[in-house]
């Protein structure tokens, strides 16, 4: 992969793909994160972990997260199946708000 398409993110930051086994984005969009240089990438099925779409405020899959040690996430939201589109959706990170990661999440994600 160009270096020059590489997300630029803070050592300190997560990135966590929230998806479901059944979905067929999230499959596609697999092979795509498997591609990026995040050692940092987690991925989280929702409903193997229990979690509830509603509660975490998920309306489409795949749907990304980026996570700071703080306790603070930004979602992405749903990306689309291709590289640009993540890269385009993680330029685009520092104009999303910044929110407090849901306890349910926090549980999954702790080591």
């Amino acid at each position: 992969m160009d270096s020059s398409h590489t997300p630029s993110l803070p050592p300190d930051v997560s990135v966590v793909v929230l998806c479901a086994e059944w979905c067929t984005q999230c499959r596609a969009f697999r092979e795509v994160a498997d591609s990026l240089p995040a050692e940092s990438l987690r991925w989280v099925d929702i409903e193997d972990e229990g979690l509830d779409a509603d509660e975490l405020e998920i309306t489409a899959f795949p749907s990304v997260a980026i996570l700071r040690p703080a306790g603070v996430l930004r979602y992405l939201g749903p990306v689309r199946a291709d590289l640009e589109g993540f890269l385009a959706a993680v330029g685009q990170l520092h104009r999303l708000p910044e929110r407090a990661v849901p306890e349910t999440l926090r549980g999954v994600l702790s080591p």
